[in-house]
């Protein structure tokens, strides 16, 4: 091990150790200014507001989702430094997260999504109340994170001082899209100790590619029941349908990167066959979230969630080589379920005095998943007929045979136990040091295949809290990760691991209402997913994923009537080929930026008023520089903007008309191209919606 991790980790490990014994940080700098997270269901747990921590994390709440017309979850980082949005472009029925220039993990009120292909647990956007985001390696929060970064949904639940209040909206938009959603919190008891709400929705829209499409049905229920003063009950659950016909969005490079005699793909043609391409997934979960004072400083937390979700897929695509414009068809198929069990247990001490601030926490958490079902992400020979579609011209009619699909029985259980001390000195100086240690298994029983991994990691951080509202920062932390699933070559995955290096610098200006952060991160990936050859499926790099980047965001209320809100990002990524090579990845423009504003009327006959504008860029990346056919390789992908318009209008009391759209150009661009494929990004989107508040 190289001596500056052995140093690092030793630091980091004695800090721990000495958050026994002393304290470390002062009363929280301009307090008022932010309110704390207090949500059991945070993965923030050391419950100090996101913007004051030593790290780049953001919340995003269901307003800001609803202003921007956010839809899918996946559509959550338009506007957010460090995002990768829709790679693969906008498809029926799955949401793509990339941070920081890798894949990042979902999580529901503090519990960890793990999933598994088409068998990964969606999230409605109507039961969402906020949004949080970690950037980057994080181990600490649930110990089985991808590098990228953790996103954590918080449910609607029955807030108090919400109790006989409630909403009914309807939307209607261009692609198909209609909806309606209703949402109510009441009171069971006098005092209104025992409060329930009700969340339900129903949305339906077509897909990008023609004869595509999806209808959802969300039903969410909660109880809130404050047992004492110190005493916190919380039950929580939810059902959600999704039924439709999918898109897979893949297109060969040749007739999308590259023309065909002057001729493209066009962005909703159908490579697929939508006679047979069918989607059934239905989910259920429920779970809890308690919490009691002790007095003295000392609380404990608890929460856990079970989620099972049912998948049913069948998706004909085509294979990445084209001749006489003619391409290979292929089956995409599952049929089974993903149940999982997730529970965190923690114990909490806050102390502090006239010049000392500290929270210890410390917990114990636990994972169980388990995935039965047939499963088939390729087969070769193909098991449709015909084998072959025009890419320009497509005929359907395609027959399946499903007989000789494989199974897939996995399970994975992962046991943590974390230590983590936060601690502020002298009004000036924020410490934070964290310890985990996981005992990961994975097992797979067609083949009787079994991985088991113990795993230490660590992470700390040093702030200044400056004067002028200017706090530089320096972090480091890692992340583990035992995947759940099987290569390209039908073997179990080994564990992944990141280090990661941070410095930043955030800033609340006396003179403006707003904050202004940077950052800059380096972060090494050993065992990191990368494609396998043709772009098919995926392996491990066995060498180190290399990612370094760079993060600009700002927000900011500029006048009494304009906000308006900035976010840059550089970021490059190489992975290590089988020939020793490092290429550049394909998935990812090294820079891309966003900027978005909206102008409020207060007075006049425009009273009630917002429009607001946004653009957003991406700039170049590339075709993967060593599976790719040896004409496309390294070849760029040309960048693109796109430009987004909102209108808001308060037209009478508790009424709001809305409507947003995004790519009003409606151009046509690749969002990102790999080994084999290109895809499409999302063209135009008019989404209407009237919402009655009461």
């Amino acid at each position: 091990m190289k001596q500056h991790t052995i140093f690092t980790r030793s630091l980091l490990a004695a800090a721990v150790l000495g958050a026994y014994t002393q304290s470390f940080a002062a009363d929280e700098v301009a307090s008022a200014e932010l309110e704390t997270v207090s949500v059991v269901g945070s993965m923030n747990k050391l419950n100090s507001v996101p913007f004051r921590q030593a790290k780049s994390a953001v919340t995003i709440s269901a307003e800001t989702l609803s202003e921007e017309g956010v839809e899918k979850m996946d559509e959550i980082g338009r506007y957010q430094a460090g995002f990768t949005n829709q790679p693969f472009g906008s498809d029926t029925n799955t949401n793509w997260f990339h941070i920081r220039g890798t894949e990042a993990s979902q999580a529901v009120d503090g519990t960890l999504s793990p999933g598994y292909g088409f068998f990964t647990p969606r999230v409605e956007r109507y039961g969402v109340e906020t949004v949080e985001i970690t950037k980057g390696a994080d181990s600490m929060t649930f110990g089985a994170a991808n590098a990228g970064g953790l996103i954590n949904y918080i449910s609607k639940r029955p807030h108090k001082e919400q109790v006989g209040k409630g909403e009914v909206n309807a939307s209607v938009g261009n692609n198909g899209q209609y909806g309606i959603g209703a949402d109510y919190t009441g009171a069971i008891s006098a005092d209104q100790n025992l409060r329930y709400r009700l969340v339900g929705s129903f949305r339906a829209a077509d897909g990008e590619w023609d004869g595509t499409d999806n209808k959802t049905v969300y039903l969410a229920p909660s109880l809130s029941w404050d047992i004492s003063d110190k005493t916190h009950l919380t039950l929580l659950s939810s059902y959600q349908r999704d039924k439709g016909t999918p898109s897979s969005n893949f297109v060969p490079m040749t007739g999308s990167l590259v023309a065909v005699d002057g001729q493209t793909v066009g962005r909703h043609t159908n490579l697929g066959d939508p006679g047979l391409d069918n989607e059934t997934n239905k989910q259920y979960s429920l779970g809890y979230e308690f919490s009691h004072d002790f007095d003295n400083g000392i609380t404990f937390s608890s929460n856990y969630r079970y989620n099972k979700a049912d998948n049913k897929h069948m998706g004909v695509y085509v294979w990445s080589g084209v001749s006489n414009n003619e391409a290979t068809r292929d089956l995409v198929y599952n049929d089974g379920s993903n149940k999982t069990h997730s529970i965190d247990n923690r114990l909490t001490w806050r102390w502090k005095n006239e010049n000392i601030d500290n929270t210890l926490v410390g917990g114990v958490d636990y994972r169980h998943q388990k995935v039965n079902g047939l499963y088939q992400l390729l087969s070769w020979p193909t098991i449709v007929s015909p084998g072959t579609v025009n890419i320009f011209n497509p005929t359907y009619g395609v027959t399946a045979d499903t007989a000789a699909i494989p199974r897939n029985d996995l399970k994975a259980t992962q046991l943590g136990f974390y230590l983590q001390d936060s601690v502020r000195l002298f009004n000036r100086v924020g410490i934070t040091a964290g310890i985990r240690h996981d005992r990961a298994k994975s097992e797979e029983y067609t083949n009787n295949q079994s991985v088991k991994k113990n795993h230490t990691s660590y992470s700390g951080s040093v702030m200044y809290y400056a004067p002028y509202g200017i706090s530089p920062y320096f972090a480091y932390s890692e992340s583990f990760r035992l995947p759940t699933g099987l290569s390209s070559n039908q073997t179990l995955y080994d564990p992944q691991t990141t280090e990661q290096y941070e410095v930043g610098v955030k800033y609340i200006p006396s003179w403006l209402d707003g904050t202004i952060s940077a950052a800059a991160f380096k972060a090494n990936d050993k065992g990191a997913l990368i494609s396998g050859a043709n772009g098919v499926g995926s392996t491990v790099s066995g060498d180190s994923s290399k990612r370094k980047g760079v993060e600009i965001q700002a927000q900011a209320q500029i006048t009494d009537n304009l906000s308006g809100q900035f976010a840059y990002t550089y970021q490059s990524r190489t992975d290590k080929g089988t020939d020793n090579i490092d290429y550049r990845n394909t998935l990812y423009a090294k820079h891309s930026a966003s900027l978005r504003g909206v102008y409020s009327f207060d007075q006049g006959a425009l009273n009630g008023l917002s429009l607001g504008a946004g653009v957003r860029y991406v700039g170049t990346s590339t075709v993967d520089g060593q599976y790719a056919d040896a004409a496309y390789r390294g070849m760029k992908v040309p960048s693109s903007t796109v430009f987004d318009l909102f209108a808001r209008y308060d037209f009478a009391r508790n009424w709001t008309a809305q409507v947003n759209v995004d790519n009003v150009g409606d151009r046509k661009y690749i969002a990102a191209c790999d080994a084999s494929y290109c895809y499409y990004g999302q063209g135009r989107s008019i989404l209407g919606s009237v919402s009655y508040k009461f």
